[in-house]
C-alpha cells in the first residue's frame, strides 16, 4: 500500500513541477507564441450583435468565438454565408477550448464552432443570442492551433497543476511518518 502512496506522491509532485514550469514567461512562449487569438474586425449589421460581417483575406479555417454563458462547442449556433451566397457548414472543434481577452475586460470567450472558409471575401454570419444574456458577443479568429490550444489549456488549469506540488509532498511526508509510526 506504501508503494501506492509513493507513485502518487511523486506522480503529484512531477505534475506539480510541470505546471511551474509552465509559469515561466519563457516556457509559455515555447508552446506558443501567440497568447491568444487575435479576433477579426467585425461589421455588425442588425441592431444587436447577432448578425455581423467579417472580411477573410485568405481561404482556410476560422474559429467563432461566443462569450458566455456559452461555455461548449455548438455548431448549429450560427449559420455562415459565403462570398457567393452559399451557406458555409459548421463543425464542432472536438474540444472545449477557451481564452480570457485581458486586452479588454477579461471576457471569457468559449470556442463555438469552426467555419472552413472556401475562398477569401466577405462572409455572413446570423448567430443565436441568449435571451438571458443581453451583453452575449461573438467573435471570428483564425483557428487555433494545437500548440495555441496547448498554452490555452494550461493557462485555464495551471492552479491546479501547481497546487499539485504541495499535495505529492505533503503525501509524501505524510507516508514516510506513517511508515516510521508503524515500524
Amino acid at each position: 500500500m506504501r508503494r501506492f502512496w509513493y507513485a502518487s506522491a511523486g506522480v503529484l509532485a512531477l505534475v506539480g513541477c510541470l505546471g511551474l514550469a509552465a509559469t515561466v514567461p519563457t516556457v509559455r512562449r515555447a508552446i506558443s507564441p501567440r497568447a491568444a487569438p487575435a479576433p477579426l474586425p467585425l461589421h455588425v449589421t442588425g441592431p444587436r450583435y447577432d448578425q455581423f460581417i467579417v472580411d477573410l483575406d485568405r481561404s482556410g479555417r476560422y474559429a467563432v468565438w461566443a462569450t458566455r454563458p456559452t461555455t461548449a462547442p455548438d455548431r448549429d449556433r450560427c449559420r455562415t454565408t459565403g462570398p457567393d451566397g452559399r451557406a458555409v457548414p459548421s463543425t464542432e472543434p472536438g474540444r472545449v477550448v477557451e481564452w480570457t481577452e485581458v486586452a479588454t475586460d477579461d471576457t471569457r470567450w468559449t470556442w463555438l464552432a469552426s467555419v472552413d472558409a472556401p475562398a477569401p471575401g466577405r462572409y455572413a454570419f446570423s448567430c443565436r443570442l441568449d435571451p438571458d444574456s443581453p451583453g452575449q458577443q461573438y467573435a471570428v479568429t483564425r483557428a487555433p492551433d494545437a500548440r495555441l490550444g496547448a498554452r490555452l489549456w494550461l493557462e485555464r488549469y495551471l492552479g491546479l497543476l501547481v497546487a499539485a506540488l504541495p499535495v505529492g509532498l505533503v503525501i509524501l511526508l505524510m507516508t514516510v511518518t506513517w511508515r516510521r509510526s508503524n515500524e
